[in-house]
């Protein structure tokens, strides 16, 4: 990618739509993206490598008939976008038709303001500024010399965009986002710290490395754990985002309900976790990654329970989903990632969640703790994931702390994780007073139940 000067996304938009009309297309969704990635990365210890890159890409979806065709490419000036359009009727004219396909989405104003989810300051932060914050998480985790960060990614996002289709849908927006992810290591042991806001001024870089300091020199003192037991787990959030992204994300999916591969298909209005489970998809949370007034669709979004005390309350669906489903979209076909917008045009929009906020408890951390008689708290997983059909999950566990009595034994590694997310969910035994961002998943920690831990 390369640094491009800033162009008229609506201009193009408008001339990539009248060229696919004109050349005849019954259909046509034109969508241009402007992307602008300012990188700062870190090895052993020290920034090796700054990137600032800027991006326009053009992506047109064409109908001919239920003959879709879709094709997408980078463009720097109006003139291109004629190579894009041509492209995507090639494919339509050579595709069979969709008999799903209903239509493109109609125009709907959205209530929400348009710069929902922008920070003029993190856009336009300067990169000496970015290597400074990068250089703060350096010294504050290296201030103890047995720490040494390996590796490390300062990120800041920031993109517009303009949607336009043929049923007169126009819409434009814009925003930022900022992503770090730093490792270190002391000896064996390794830590590992994330943050992330739509606003630079919301991370404390200094108490980042502190924590990943602190981290790192728990870690150190793991043992390996032996034996099989059944615990009450408590899962941090930076562990606790890939567990609901591989598996909340797929079960209210309105493709995945369509296809039948929801574990929660038919299960609209039922308990499908404890009563003190709620979560929302929540377009209006300031600091997500996905606020925004608008899907990438150009369809309104809004707030709406997911799981509303231990009821599932809501599917996701984009315009394709739910026309399929005879429901009406609810504002989440998005193209974009949440820790990169690159090649956000490249993608036809599809069923995601905006930005999942699960609703805190009333205690404090150290109280569910302290409420624990026996059971183990997950500080780090090697990869937090689990089977997003079955629920299913075997994680091996690379720092963890076990209580007994309320209190820290010692940590423990070299163990294994195992059970099913889905029943953890019914079986919630506590939930932390205090969230943490990580990705688009806004959450405190939570207790669950029972989790079999599985050691040498």
């Amino acid at each position: 990618m390369l640094v491009v000067d800033k162009v008229d996304l609506e201009k193009i938009a408008e001339i990539a739509l009248n060229l696919a009309l004109k050349s005849g297309a019954s259909e046509v969704e034109s969508f241009v993206f402007n992307g602008r990635m300012k990188n700062v990365y870190v090895e052993n210890g020290e920034v090796r490598l700054v990137t600032n890159n800027s991006w326009v890409g053009l992506g047109v979806k064409t109908i001919l008939k239920k003959k879709i065709g879709f094709a997408s490419g980078y463009i720097y000036n109006d003139e291109n976008a004629n190579r894009v359009v041509q492209e995507s009727l090639k494919l339509a004219k050579v595709s069979p038709e969709d008999p799903n396909f209903v239509g493109l989405p109609n125009p709907i104003k959205s209530e929400y303001d348009e710069t929902l989810g922008y920070d003029k300051e993190t856009e336009n932060i300067l990169m000496e500024d970015l290597i400074s914050f990068t250089q703060k998480v350096i010294n504050a985790a290296e201030s103890d010399k047995r720490v040494k960060v390996m590796n490390g990614l300062l990120r800041v996002n920031s993109f517009e965009f303009s949607i336009k289709n043929s049923h007169g849908l126009s819409g434009t927006n814009k925003g930022t986002f900022v992503f770090l992810h730093f490792t270190t290591k002391s000896g064996e042991a390794e830590g590992v710290k994330k943050a992330y806001s739509s606003k630079i001024s919301d991370i404390n870089f200094r108490l980042v490395g502190e924590e990943l300091r602190k981290k790192t020199l728990v870690a150190r003192e793991a043992v390996a754990f032996k034996g099989k037991e059944i615990l009450p787990t408590i899962i941090i959030p930076e562990e606790l985002e890939g567990l609901f992204n591989s598996t909340l994300t797929v079960a209210v999916s309105g493709e995945n309900v369509n296809k039948k591969r929801s574990p929660w298909t038919n299960k609209l209005n039922e308990q499908v976790a404890s009563a003190q489970l709620t979560i929302y998809d929540d377009p209006t949370f300031a600091m997500g990654p996905r606020s925004t007034h608008i899907d990438d669709e150009g369809v309104p979004t809004f707030k709406k329970p997911i799981i509303e005390d231990g009821i599932l309350k809501s599917f996701l669906y984009d315009s394709y989903n739910a026309n399929i489903a005879n429901k009406e979209s609810t504002g989440n076909g998005f193209r974009r990632g949440t820790r990169s917008i690159e090649n956000a045009h490249i993608r036809i929009a599809a069923c995601a969640p905006s930005n999942i906020v699960v609703k805190p408890g009333k205690m404090p951390l150290e109280e569910l703790i302290a409420d624990t008689k026996k059971g183990i708290l997950i500080e780090k997983f090697a990869a937090p994931n689990a089977d997003g059909i079955t629920g299913n999950f075997g994680l091996e566990i690379r720092s963890a702390l076990l209580i007994e009595n309320g209190e820290f034994k010692k940590p423990i590694k070299h163990a294994l994780l195992a059970g099913n997310f889905y029943d953890g969910l019914k079986n919630i035994e506590g939930i932390a007073n205090e969230s943490e961002l990580i990705e688009n998943v806004y959450t405190p920690a939570i207790k669950f139940a029972k989790f079999q831990v599985v050691g040498q």
